[in-house]
């Protein structure tokens, strides 16, 4: 498990802590992904032909679930805040040696969102990346109707890197924000918060 304090402040006073993905995992994740609002902003509807937006099926859940943990090419993380899982964060499209890799992240529990769980779950899984499992670079897409996602991403330090792809959401196409954080860039700004 690996922890990461929090600053001093009234909505920060939890503790965060990452530990590895299980299948056990299960009842959140199949809850997490019937919610339609986290669907809306985590999950890429490439036109209104793969469309409406539906909650997942259990049997979809699980399997969503199956990949972030069975997957070589991802190392998937829960996110907990005082012992209880409240998320998913992690790193795929990676093999040993790689140099580059994209992140994602969901803070499922609605409850916890705003309160700042996911940056320092974001910046424990960047210290992950780039020092235990040597990547030069984090890369991550991020649709561009989602403010809160983007002002996180801005204020640990990736930087946009132009667009790709489409959304299909609220009857009409959004464009994918590619964004990027070197190494380089993250040891100037320091550790996550202690």
């Amino acid at each position: 498990m690996v922890t990461t304090q929090t600053h001093a402040g009234p909505r920060n006073t939890e503790q965060v802590t990452l530990r590895p993905l299980a299948l056990a995992d299960a009842p959140r994740v199949r809850r997490w992904m019937a919610d339609l609002a986290l669907i809306r902003m985590t999950v890429v509807v490439p036109g209104p032909e793969h469309g409406p937006l539906a909650p997942y099926t259990v049997s979809d859940a699980d399997h969503y679930l199956s990949t972030l943990v069975c997957d070589p090419a991802r190392k998937s993380f829960a996110i907990e805040l005082g012992g209880v899982h409240v998320g998913n964060v992690g790193i795929k499209d990676w093999r040993p040696g790689a140099l580059s890799a994209e992140c994602f992240i969901e803070v499922g529990e609605a409850s916890v969102r705003g309160r700042g769980v996911g940056k320092r779950a974001l910046l424990r899984l960047l210290e992950v990346g780039f020092f235990e499992l040597g990547l030069h670079v984090v890369r991550l897409g991020v649709f561009e109707f989602n403010a809160p996602a983007l002002a996180l991403y801005r204020t640990v330090g990736f930087v946009h890197e132009g667009r790709y792809g489409w959304h299909w959401a609220d009857g009409c196409y959004h464009e994918i924000n590619a964004m990027a954080l070197h190494r380089q860039r993250f040891v100037r700004q320091g550790p996550a918060p202690q």
